[in-house]
């Protein structure tokens, strides 16, 4: 990283972090070095190289997937009377803690600066205020280096102030436009403000926003909108308008001198004419601090790059949006809507149509905790016959 201040997460659960560091090193023995250099030996052994993690239902039901006979004993051990919603809240609870847990060395060791892991409140982009402080503050308690992810909606905002009131630390996720960005410093600074008149420390509490940059210029809408304007939208213009909303978030960020730290995730690799791989979301930005998540296939492109002698490193500049591009972009609503504060109105944050479809992939995540649930018990006769229909009607639902 060119900017010290710049971090590496893991996005994906701690849990399979051992089992995919083992992996990468036996596809590449040459790089070893590199490896180990971006993936420590212990996840929460230093600082080099990945110092975070970051998780959602989909990311935990994956890490089940992969450790199905660890996880089976504690859904057996669980009482038979438990409610099948009480029953998936305790399982998600226990993937949280297990997900925290090996970082936990770093956070301490750090004085709290890094270690942290991502919980994502599940559900969370259709609860209320009060519920999501409610399930913040169990998600919080569960270990010492839980970062609440709270989702970008009117009401999350709300709730990130109160929660960040009470010395939370938080993850801005769902996060596509300026707008939201806005709102959030508002609320982080507003809670800052009430945990300082109410005597409550927040000196080793952090707040990140995380921007899916990727998932902005893939959304449908965007393309539907550029095709209503008679503009034919690349995928270099995609993420071009990427780029842009990204450079329009830092510029915020630096006006507001705010603790809060820009989170890149939902990054993505391009392969141009040639059949090259070549990452902008990595080696375009990067020249203010920001923390990028890389999943583990994007950690397995960056070995694979290094080891072609072709590196991959973020910017230490600026690059400049070409201003042609610009002008095509800004003739679509879409764009302006992410690209500009006020863009749009608070209660418009969860009508977004990226943000709806993010929603939608939590949705299938629980929902693929609910079928490990049901398939564990059903195959071992243990589960209550009202249980199975709690979780049947949910589904539905």
């Amino acid at each position: 990283m060119h900017n010290s201040d710049s971090e590496v997460w893991f996005d994906s659960s701690p849990v399979i972090y051992k089992q995919f560091q083992k992996k990468l090193l036996q596809a590449y023995p040459d790089m070893q070095a590199s490896v180990i250099g971006l993936l420590p030996e212990e996840l929460g052994a230093s600082n080099a190289g990945v110092s975070g993690a970051t998780t959602n239902p989909t990311l935990i039901s994956q890490a089940v997937g992969s450790h199905m006979a660890h996880y089976r004993p504690f859904l057996h051990n669980l009482p038979a009377s438990m409610p099948a919603d009480v029953r998936l809240r305790s399982f998600y609870d226990q993937l949280i803690i297990d997900s925290a847990q090996p970082l936990l060395p770093l956070f301490l060791h750090s004085r709290h600066r890094a270690g942290w892991l991502s919980a994502q409140i599940e559900g969370g982009h259709w609860m209320n205020q009060d519920a999501l402080v409610a399930r913040g503050l169990e998600l919080a308690a569960l270990a010492p280096n839980i970062m609440i992810k709270i989702p970008g909606s009117a009401q999350g905002y709300r709730a990130i102030e109160q929660l960040v009131a009470r010395g939370c630390s938080i993850n801005n996720t769902f996060c596509f436009t300026v707008s939201q960005l806005d709102a959030c410093l508002n609320a982080i600074h507003a809670g800052r403000q009430r945990a300082l008149a109410n005597g409550v420390n927040t000196e080793q509490a952090r707040y990140v926003v995380s921007f899916m940059i990727g998932r902005l210029g893939a959304e449908p809408e965007f393309e539907r909108q550029a095709r209503g304007s008679r503009i034919n939208l690349s995928a270099r213009d995609k993420r071009w308008a990427e780029l842009a909303v990204y450079q329009a978030m830092q510029a915020l960020m630096r006006r507001r001198e705010t603790p809060v730290q820009l989170l890149l995730c939902s990054i993505k690799v391009d392969t141009d004419a040639r059949g090259r791989e070549h990452c902008w979301h990595l080696q375009r930005t990067g020249a203010d601090t920001t923390l990028y998540t890389l999943t583990p296939q994007l950690i397995e492109f960056l070995v694979r790059r290094e080891q072609a002698g072709r590196g991959i490193a973020p910017a230490t500049e600026w690059v400049q949006i070409p201003g042609k591009v610009l002008d095509r972009l800004l003739a679509i609503p879409y764009f302006n809507q992410a690209y500009f504060e006020g863009g749009l109105t608070p209660d418009e944050y969860a009508r977004h149509p990226a943000f709806l479809t993010a929603g939608n992939d939590v949705r299938l995540g629980v929902q693929r905790l609910h079928g490990f649930i049901t398939d564990t018990l059903d195959s071992s006769g243990f589960t209550p016959r009202i249980a199975r229909h709690q979780t049947a009607t949910e589904e539905r639902a």
